[in-house]
């Protein structure tokens, strides 16, 4: 398989977390107590998404960097669990 390829698979995955993360943190039916922490996850995951999977696939698209935009797009998945384990341990304290 192409780099290129594979960039764009892995924009496309990126994407489609993005839109599903960001969709159920806005549209959660949480508590209204823990709506706030619902929204700032979601608007810390577009901006996860602005700075590595949009300039991935922009540069994918343009046909410059192929090996830069591939780290950005593998950039995204791996920022988003190290947040997610994060956020997991910050919660699980007593």
């Amino acid at each position: 398989m192409k780099l290129r390829n594979a960039t764009i698979i892995v924009c496309l995955v990126d994407a489609a977390v993005w839109i599903f993360v960001a969709f159920a943190t806005f549209m959660s039916g949480s508590d209204a107590a823990t709506k706030g922490l619902d929204e700032g996850a979601g608007l810390i995951v577009t901006a996860l998404f602005l700075v590595t999977g949009a300039p991935s696939l922009a540069l994918v698209l343009l046909g410059r960097a192929p090996k830069t935009a591939l780290t950005l797009a593998l950039a995204f998945p791996a920022a988003f669990v190290v947040l997610f384990v994060a956020a997991v341990i910050a919660f699980a304290r007593p």
